[in-house]
This record gives C-alpha cells, structure tokens and sequence, in this order.
C-alpha cells in the first residue's frame, strides 16, 4: 500500500487520530486539485490491488472532471478517457470479482461521458460497447448497468434545464435511429442465452427494458419474440417480479386510446395473468397492481376514444379486467385487495355517469357491494396487512359512492345484514359480522347526504326501522368493544330518525345509562358512550327530559369533581355529562320550583366546594409539586361554565334577549361569579386560573345576558389588571369584543370609562423594550395582538360606539388611536391589518364626518391632510402587491371611501380632487374630468371601483384586466403616467402626505374643533412596528 493509498484510507478511518486525518485530508486535496489528477487516477486504476476506498476516489475525481472540468480537455484527452476506461472493463471488470458498488459507479461515469459524448463525438459509443460482449456475463452485467444508468441520466423526469433537454431530446432521437434496434436485440440475445442459468442478468435485463419501453418503438418488444419469453419468466420465480413489471410498463406507455385497446387486446393480459401461480403475496400484489393499471387504462381510453374510431371489442376486454378485480380485490389479503382499489374507485366513478345501469353493470356493482363488505369486516390479526384502519376508510369512501349510485340495492343489503345480525343476536362470537353490518348502516347516512330529496325522505323511514330493529335487539348487551361503540356511534348519527315511542327510547337511553355504556368496564367505551350521549341529548333534548331523573341518578357518582372519582372517570368525561344535564335542563323552560330543584341537584356540589376552597383560602396549603385545591378550583369553574352553556338570556333564533320569566336560572351562575372573580386576585400568578376565569367570564354574558351588565364595572378593571401577558390580553380582547356585540350601544359607559386603561395595556404590550427575535413564539404572539387590536377598534365602530373616541374622557387618546389606524393602512406586512385599517377608516368618515350618527365638527381636515392622500399613496406604491386578492379588496374599500367622502361633501371634495390632487398625478384634463365624473353620486359603486383599480394598474405600469367602456382613456399618456410611478414605495407628489418618517396626526379638542399636528415621527411603533 503506497503513500497515496493510505492517505485515502486515513481519511475515512474514525479511529485515525486527528491529526493525522488532516495531513492525509490536505495530501489528497493536493492530488484533486491537481489539473492531471484524472490522468493519474487513471493509471492508479490500472494497478491491481487497489482498495475499494481508492477506486471511489478515482472515480469521482473523473465525476468532477466530466460534470464540471469537461470542457477544458482536448480531443486527445477525451480519448484517453474513453479509452482508459473501455480498457478498465476488459481488464479489472470483466474477472466478475468487482464490488456491486464499484459496478454501479463505473456505469454511472460512463453514462455521464456517454451524455458528453454523444452522438457528436462518440457516434460509436454502443457499437463499442456492444462488441464486448462476448467477453462473457460480467461484461453484459456491466453493459445492462451502463444502459439503466443512461436512462437515468438522460430519460427520467427529473429537473432539467432546457438546455439539458434539448440535449437529451437529441439523444434520445439519435439512439432511436441508430443504436435501439442493436440494444433490443442485445436484450433478447441475452435473455435466450441465459434463461435458465443467470437470474441476475436476466431480471437487469429486463429492467433495462421496463425503463426504456416508454420511449422506443413498442413494436420491438411486443412481439413474437419478446412475449412468450416474458411469458415465460412469470412461471421462473426468481425473475417474475420484473417479467411483470415489464407488462405494466408496456401497458403505462402513452398513445392514443385505440392503439391503447389494440395493445391491450393483443397481449392478451387476461390468459396471461390466469396462466400465472399465484403462489406468493408479494408477487401476487405485483400481478394485482398489472390488473389495476390495465383495467384502468382500459375504462380511461373507452371514454375518450371517439365514434369515428370506436375499438371494437373494448367491453369485451373491460369484463376480462373486472373478473380479474373481483378475483383480487376479494382477497383475503388486505395488501392485494388494495393494489386493485384504484380500479374499482375509477369502475364505481364510470358508472356514476350511467343512468340507468344495465342488468350486467348492476351484477357488477352488487358483487362489488359484498366484497366491500368483506375486505371491511374485522380480522383477527392485521399484524402483516397494510394499516387496515386506512384502507377501511377508502372502502367506506367506496361504499357511499356505491350507496350513492343504487340506493335501493345498497338499502335492502344492509336490512339484510342487520336482519341477519339480530337472528344470530346472541351468538357471542358473531361479533365481526354484527360490526360490520352496523358499521355499513352508520356510513350510509353520510353517503346519503348526497343524493336526492326524494331519496333523503325514503331512508329517513328506513332508518328509522333499522334504529328500531337495533335498539330493541340485544346486541348493545355484546360484550366486544368494537361493536358497543359502533352501535352507540349509529344511534347518535341517526337520533332524529328515532322513532318517539317510549319503549324504543328507554331502550336506547338504557344502554347509554347502565354498564353497556358509561358504566361500562371498558374505559374507552365508557368514554364514547359519555361523549356520544352529550350528541345525543343536544339532538334530543325535549324527548328525552322526561327521563332526567334517570339519567341523574345514572350519573350522579360521575360527576362528583374528586380524585377518588377521576381515578375511574376522567375530568374530561365529566364534562361531557355536566353539558348533557345543562342542555337537557336548560331547554325544559320548567316551572321555577322545578327548575331550582334540578339545577340544585347539579350545582349545589360544585358551588359548596367552590366556597368552601375559597373561603377557607384552603388553595394556600397547596405547593408546587401538589396544587390539590387549586387544580380543583379550575375543575369547579370548568364543570359550572360547562354546565351553563344550556342556558341562555338570548333567543337561539333571533337573538333578542329573553323575557326575565324565561331566566330564573340567572341566580344559581351569579353566586359562583362573585367566587370566581375574587380569584384572579387572590392567585394572581396562576395563568390557569385567570384564563378559567375568563372562560367562565365568556359563559356568563349569555348566560346573564343584561344582569351580568352592572357587574361588569368591577369584572372588567379585575381581569384587565391580571392581563400580565399576551396570552391573557388576547383573552380579555375578546371578551371585550364579546360584550360590545351582545349589549351595542347600551356599552358605551363601561367601554368609555375602561377605553383608556385598555388601549394604553395593548400599546405597553406592543412595545417591549427588547424586540423578539423574527419567527420566534414571541413574535407571533406580537402579531396576534396587532390583529385583536385592530378587530377591537373595528367593532367599537360595528356596534355603534364611534362617540367613544371623541367622548371628554378619551378626546386626547383619540389622536393616537388614529396614528394607528393610519399606520394599519400603511402595513405592507400584514395585508390583512391593512384591509382592516382601511374598513375602520370608511366607518369613522360614515359615524365621525357630516350626516354621520356621531358627527364631529371640523372631522373633514383629518380627511383632507390624512385619508385622502393614503388612499392614493398606498396603492400607488410599489410595496402594494396588486396580484394578492387581498390588495385587490382593498382598492374596492378605498373606492368606497373615495365615494363616501363625495356623498358627505359634494362639489367641495370634488374641486379638491379636480384642482389639487389629481394635477399631482401628471393626468390630462380628459381623464381628471372622467374621475370626478364617476363619483359622483350616480354611478354606480362597483363602476367607480372598476375605474378605479384600472386607474391604479395604469399609473403602475401594470397590465388592466377585463377593461371597461370608462376606461377608455386610462392608456393614454402612459409614458408620462408611468415616468410619474414612484420606485421607492412613497409618492411625495401628493399633498400631505403620510409617509413612515412624518405623520400627520390630529387632536379633536372637546369643542369638536379638530387640530393638525405634524410630527417627526409616530409615537406608537406597536402596531406597526417590528
């Protein structure tokens, strides 16, 4: 071993200490960067003994050099490279002793020669190739390698530049006119000669042909000569796998769909396929995936083949493939069922289109039904199957389609299955067939979503009897998971199909209520039968209250909030039931003393403890490691807020407050409010708690409605004062945004009193002193805020509250807010904050300007110095994106703002436009006077928009889409529009401007009498910041 050699070696030595991997690192990095370094790799690889670490180090010296180097050597060095290698193979390659590894590296620097090389410079290359051959199998091993990796480099679909496939086009054209014949024939040679005693080249062979099949002339494989030896191979099993995959390349190979069918026909794929042993899965799986292609390829070129040249004998060869599909499809293995799936989904989708389905198609689509339901039904191991799981919602996807295309058929199967089930009800192992069977019942009701009226009114009965014949069977008494939840899932899905007879629903509550539901041993069935029988009652809720005592009584130890409890039914499940019994109480709208009693029942417990934790401050013996009391205070608020959510002081229908006499229950949540609020201040650190106590916050504005109103006075400065952080302010934003909408106007002296300490937490909060780092959680949390900020001064304005702004006590907050807006519509980095700012823009012209229902005078100067030139300004700029949709709905709202401003100020806005703005903008009299005219009050909204946004693209330079008869003077004087675009985002030809240096901000004084301040720079970075 020679000094270079072991260098080589040293570098890919981990146990080589490391000082010793540099200097051998920087001795080969010499060698690389050497110009000849191919030259000498090429006759260090002449030499024998070489290691395989050296062999791969040569050959990807010569990679680099024919990937990156090629074009610096002359004619003569390309032949040396050409030569030396051919010599290599004849030399070291063919003995047969070769690593595989060093095969597949040798193969693939030759295709990048031969891609270099050919056909200009090496019009020879397979003649040379060819010639070897007979120096025996490992150089036909080589040569079949050579052509895959040819293949690969040049056929295969990966990125190529169009340079790079225009040369590949060139030779791929080349190789058809003058070498594919003598490669086929080469294959064919080499699969006569060495049929029976060398598999490995004959499957390589065959991959040769799987690959290139695609692209050459079709006829040179199907023929005489070529199929019976593929034939063949299907009876060899150490050579099948590819002798199949070869039928399925010449099948994918695209042509028309006649010469489709004709290639189809004449292979015979059927008699191929049945001649086969079918004696292996994976092989089996193999042939499956033939039949599928084949069948599909069949249906695709019988929809598109033309009646001018309709293939005769087509359907006859769609019913070769469908018996094949239901050979397959049946089998046992879920693995080879599904390798036919796509046939069946594109044969079911076909028949979709057909109406009516013939009596051959309608014995296809039932047989196609039952083994649906088979490759469905549970096993007893799937260990070695594909994920059954996945593949049963495919076929359930199949079975409503199915359902969807013979409703009447797929009906009376499934009555049959489940008659059957009920004949065998108390045979225990027939569990499989009783899940199945209602598991097909249960996906019939999203499939028949789907269909028509008339077929929606026909199964409403049906099920209704298959519910009938369920619920008073004995199958919810089967003790088998499986079939205990999907009995209880299909009786939920079809609740408002239950028939109202007593027996019928005591039979159905019975089972959810006793030890086959949520008394049941199996915890996962216990908490789906909780979960589902919260769907249930929310469905139900009148049929089923007279059974409320029953269903307490069922429940009562379940919703005991203790650890002794929830060791065996876990606080999520309780939630579900305290939901069910606030639903079900909540709509009874029972007399006062009944009521009282009921709600008593549920809540006295909870409330008890409540206080009693709290009273006691038995929270402050908790410790970190245990916050027993704590953890229970936030499980007592969930179960009482859970529980109120049946209750509400507005109508479900039309939102209207409901008379007092409907909302006695008000007493038995207000109690737990007046605990709960104390929180906050008495566990301020305990993030779980605020946010409990909002969510309970959330429950009580519709539960109390207008009671909960004169408390807000002092709920709201609590909660505000423990918004400590983003998360909790985001929170207290919402619930803000909530009360405006339920109580409008009738907010307004809470909101005006609070408007001040809210805006002045979100601009702290805006503003840290240290800016989070870009994409952090922080970050977001930022972004989140600047969102909520915006929504919630958009619906002070939705719900009628613009007088808060301008009130005695928030006049001086008023200018900030405004900065803030302003900026909104300049935030280029959130589009959607631009959107919003501007809609907030349009409100406060509408409630603030003349005619406005909190008109301000003196409102119109924020207008001219402020709104009007960022109207312009901001789409003008090249930072406006005007392909975003978004961009697109917001020059629709500023021409909406534009024609608002007209409606509140007549000719005065219009000589402004037409003698002081519209000059700026380098436009000609024709088209200053086409503006005006289309704000005016007569034209229509979206007219103006339409000009408008093509005015925009105009001064852009931007191309107009679906022009206009308004439009027609846009065009003109381009050049000097386009001379007049401002490149850097801003255009300073507009009078008082806002720009991001210099804002123009205003101050509305108590007298109504608006001030214009121009300062150097916003003080409120927040929202537009960062």
């Amino acid at each position: 071993m020679d000094e270079f050699e072991q260098a080589i070696i040293y570098s890919f030595d981990p146990l080589v200490s490391e000082d010793i991997k540099q200097k051998a690192l920087a001795y080969i990095d010499q060698i690389k960067n050497s110009p000849d370094a191919w030259k000498f790799c090429l006759q260090r690889l002449g030499q024998t003994g070489n290691s395989i670490h050296l062999k791969f180090f040569c050959f990807q010296i010569f990679q680099d050099l024919i990937l990156h180097k090629y074009s610096t050597l002359t004619a003569e060095e390309s032949n040396k490279l050409k030569a030396g290698l051919i010599n290599w193979l004849k030399t070291h390659l063919a003995n047969g002793t070769e690593d595989p590894a060093i095969k597949n590296k040798y193969s693939q620097i030759v295709a990048l020669l031969f891609k270099q090389e050919y056909p200009e410079q090496w019009p020879s290359f397979f003649d040379d190739y060819l010639s070897l051959l007979n120096l025996g199998p490992s150089v036909i091993d080589i040569f079949l390698r050579i052509c895959k990796a040819i293949d690969e480099q040049v056929v295969s679909l990966a990125y190529r530049s169009s340079a790079e496939l225009a040369q590949n086009t060139l030779i791929k054209d080349t190789m058809r006119d003058h070498a594919i014949e003598k490669i086929v024939k080469s294959w064919y040679d080499i699969l006569v000669l060495f049929s029976s005693s060398n598999p490995s080249l004959i499957n390589i062979t065959l991959q040769n042909i799987k690959h290139y099949v695609g692209w050459i002339d079709i006829n040179l494989i199907v023929n005489d000569k070529f199929i019976p030896l593929f034939c063949k191979f299907l009876s060899l099993k150490s050579v099948r796998e590819e002798a199949c995959h070869c039928f399925r390349e010449i099948i994918n190979k695209g042509m028309e769909p006649y010469n489709k069918l004709s290639l189809i026909q004449q292979l015979q794929i059927k008699n191929i396929i049945s001649s086969t042993v079918l004696d292996d899965p994976d092989f089996i799986v193999k042939v499956g995936n033939l039949v599928n292609l084949t069948g599909m390829e069949i249906l695709r070129a019988l929809e598109t083949s033309t009646n001018e040249k309709k293939f005769q004998g087509g359907e006859l060869l769609l019913d070769e493939m469908l018996e094949l599909l239901f050979k397959f499809f049946n089998n046992d293995s879920n693995d080879v069922s599904y390798s036919v799936y796509g046939l069946a989904s594109l044969y079911i989708h076909e028949l979709k289109k057909i109406k009516p389905l013939n009596q051959k198609q309608m014995q296809h689509i039932t047989l196609l039904v039952q083994i649906v339901r088979n490759k469905m039904r549970l096993k007893d191991n799937d260990d070695d199957e594909i994920n059954f799981s996945d593949y049963r919602k495919d076929l359930s996807n199949l079975f409503r389609n199915i359902f969807r295309i013979c409703p009447e058929m797929v009906g009376a199967f499934v009555q049959s299955n489940i008659e059957n089930i009920i004949k065998n009800q108390n045979n225990v192992n027939y569990f499989r067939e009783m899940e199945i069977s209602i598991f097909l019942l249960y996906q019939m009701g999203e499939g028949v979503s789907a269909t028509s009226e008339e077929t929606l009114k026909t199964f409403d009965k049906f099920f209704s009897s298959m519910i009938s014949l369920l619920a008073q069977s004995n199958i919810s008494n089967i003790k088998n998971q499986a079939v205990s939840i999907i009995y209880f899932e299909t009786i939920v899905r079809y609740a408002k199909c239950i028939p109202l007879e007593q027996q019928i629903l005591t039979s159905v509550l019975s089972a959810f209520l006793d030890t086959r539901g949520i008394h049941s041993t199996d915890p996962l069935v216990r908490s789906k039968a909780g979960y589902l029988l919260n769907k249930l009652v929310k469905q139900l809720k009148v049929q089923i209250f007279p059974y409320i005592n029953n269903i307490i009584d069922s429940l009562k130890n379940h919703i005991t909030i203790s650890y002794e409890i929830q060791r065996e039914v876990p606080f999520e499940e309780q939630l579900n039931f305290y939901e069910s019994l606030g639903f079900l109480i909540g709509a009874a709208n029972l007399p006062i003393n009944e009521e009282k009693l009921y709600v008593e029942k549920i809540l006295v417990g909870p409330i008890t403890k409540l206080e009693e934790i709290i009273n006691q401050q038995l929270y402050k013996t908790d410790t970190k490691e245990n916050p027993f009391y704590t953890t229970q205070l936030i499980q007592l608020i969930s179960v009482i807020g859970t529980f109120s959510k049946g209750f509400s002081s507005f109508n479900a229908s039309t939102g209207a407050p409901k008379h007092d006499s409907y909302c006695n229950y008000k007493i038995y949540f207000t109690k737990p409010l007046q605990l709960i609020i104390q929180l906050p201040n008495l566990i301020p650190n305990n993030q779980e708690i605020i946010l409990k106590t909002f969510f309970y916050m959330h429950r009580m504005v519709e539960c109390l409605g207008k009671d909960l109103k004169p408390l807000l006075v002092d709920i709201i400065p609590i909660l505000l004062n423990h918004t400590t952080n983003i998360n909790t302010l985001l929170e207290f934003l919402v619930f803000i945004n909530q009360l405006m909408s339920k109580y409008k106007d009738e907010f307004y002296p809470i909101i005006n009193q609070t408007l001040q300490p809210i805006i002045f937490r979100i601009f702290e909060s805006l503003n840290p002193p240290v800016a989070p780092e870009e994409y952090s959680d922080e970050e977001r949390s930022l972004n989140d805020l600047k969102r909520q900020y915006y929504q919630f001064i958009q619906n002070i304005l939705n719900n009628n509250l613009a007088n808060v702004f301008t009130s005695q006590v928030n006049i001086n907050l008023f200018e900030q807010i405004l900065a803030t807006i302003i900026n909104g519509c300049q935030s280029t980095s959130s589009e959607p904050i631009q959107k919003v700012s501007f809609l907030i823009i349009k409100r406060l012209i509408e409630d603030l300007g003349p005619g406005g229902n909190h008109m301000v005078p003196g409102f119109q100067k924020v207008i001219y110095d402020q709104i009007i030139p960022i109207c312009f300004q901001i789409p003008l700029s090249d930072t406006f994106n005007l392909s975003e949709l978004v961009s697109v709905q917001i020059l629709g709202e500023i021409g909406k703002i534009l024609k608002i401003i007209t409606s509140k100020y007549n000719d005065e806005f219009l000589n402004y436009m037409a003698s002081v703005l519209l000059p700026t903008l380098s436009l000609s009299n024709d088209q200053i006077q086409q503006f005006v005219k289309l704000l005016l009050p007569a034209t229509p909204i979206k007219e103006f928009q339409e000009h408008f946004t093509n005015f925009i693209r105009t001064k852009r330079g931007l191309p107009i889409h679906g022009k206009s008869k308004n439009n027609n003077n846009n065009n003109n004087n381009n050049s000097n529009n386009n001379s007049n675009n401002n490149t850097n985002g801003s255009n300073n030809s507009l009078p008082k401007t806002i720009n991001n240096t210099t804002t123009t901000t205003t101050t509305v004084s108590s007298n109504g009498v608006v001030k214009n301040n121009s300062n150097g720079s916003n003080n409120f970075i927040g929202v537009n910041g960062h």
